[in-house]
C-alpha cells in the first residue's frame, strides 16, 4: 500500500495572540490567549483579520476553521483596554466589522469549533461563520446589556443565523444558551462530542465539489439575499463609542473586573 501524501503545515506569524496554520485546503485559526479568556483587544482583532485575509490569498485554500485555547472560546471585547483608550473603541468596531464580514461573506467556507464558553463579541465571531460545530459543554451569552452596552456590531450576524426574534431576546435578556438550546436555535449547526470529525467531513465535501468556486458562489447568492444597510456599520460604531464614554459604563466595568468577572 502506498502511504498517503503528507501535506505540510505552514505557520504564519501574526500581530496578535492568534495562531494561523495552513494545511492544504484548510486554514486553522486559533485564539491563543486563554489567560485573558481570549478577549478581543485591538491586536487580537487585527490578527484575526490578517489571518483571514492571508488564508483567502493562499492558493488552494478553501476553508478557514476557527478554534480557541482554554476553557473560554472568547469573552468578547476587552473592555479594560477599550475604556482605557478613548480612540480604541472606534478602531476595534471598524476592524471587528471587517472580520465578521470576511468570515460571513468572503470566498472561504468558514467554521467555528466551540468547546467552551462564548460571550459578547465572541458570539459574533461564531455567528459569522458558515458552520458551527459545538461541543456538549459549549455555552453562549450576549452580556452587553449587563454592562449598559448594545451588541450592535454582532446583531446582524446573529440575526442572520437564528432569526430576528431569537437574536433580540438573546441581546435583551442576556441569558445563557447551553449547547442543546444553541443547536435548537441554529446558533450551532451540530452539537457533538467529536467536532473535529465534522470538520473532516466538511473538507471532504469541499473536495468532492465539481467546481472549486461553487461554495464561494453559493455564499455570494446568500449575501445578496441578506444585505445589511450601508450606513449600519457607522451606526454600530457610534453606539459603542458613545456607550464606552459613559462614566456609568466605566464604573460597571471596573466593578465587574474587581469581582473577577471580566479579564
Amino acid at each position: 500500500m502506498v502511504p498517503a501524501a503528507v501535506i505540510p503545515t505552514v505557520p504564519h506569524p501574526l500581530p496578535g495572540p492568534v495562531e494561523l496554520r495552513i494545511e492544504g485546503a484548510c486554514a486553522r485559526l486559533r485564539l491563543t490567549a486563554p489567560e485573558r479568556r481570549n478577549a478581543l483587544d485591538a491586536a487580537t482583532v487585527q490578527a484575526l483579520l490578517t489571518a483571514v485575509r492571508t488564508a483567502e490569498r493562499t492558493p488552494g485554500c478553501r476553508a478557514a476553521v476557527l478554534s480557541a485555547s482554554g476553557p473560554v472560546f472568547c469573552s468578547g471585547l476587552d473592555l479594560a483596554a477599550a475604556t482605557a483608550d478613548a480612540g480604541q473603541p472606534a478602531d476595534i468596531a471598524d476592524r471587528m466589522w471587517e472580520v465578521l464580514t470576511a468570515l460571513a461573506t468572503g470566498p472561504l467556507v468558514t467554521a467555528a469549533v466551540v468547546t467552551g464558553r462564548v460571550t459578547g463579541g465572541g458570539v459574533g465571531l461564531v455567528s459569522a461563520c458558515d458552520l458551527v460545530f459545538a461541543g456538549p459543554d459549549a455555552s453562549f451569552r450576549l452580556t452587553e446589556a449587563l454592562l449598559g452596552l448594545v451588541p450592535a456590531t454582532v446583531l446582524p450576524f446573529l440575526t442572520a443565523r437564528i432569526g430576528e426574534r431569537a437574536a433580540f431576546r438573546a441581546a435583551l435578556l442576556a441569558e445563557d444558551i447551553d449547547s442543546a438550546t444553541a443547536g435548537a436555535l441554529g446558533l450551532a449547526d451540530t452539537v457533538t462530542d467529536r467536532p473535529e470529525q465534522h470538520v473532516r467531513h466538511l473538507l471532504l465535501a469541499l473536495r468532492r465539489t465539481a467546481r472549486p468556486d461553487a461554495a464561494a458562489e453559493l455564499k455570494r447568492c446568500r449575501n445578496l439575499l441578506r444585505a445589511t444597510p450601508e450606513d449600519y456599520p457607522g451606526h454600530a460604531r457610534r453606539l459603542l463609542t458613545d456607550s464606552l464614554a459613559d462614566p456609568a459604563v466605566h464604573a460597571r466595568v471596573a466593578a465587574l473586573r474587581e469581582e473577577g468577572l471580566l479579564p
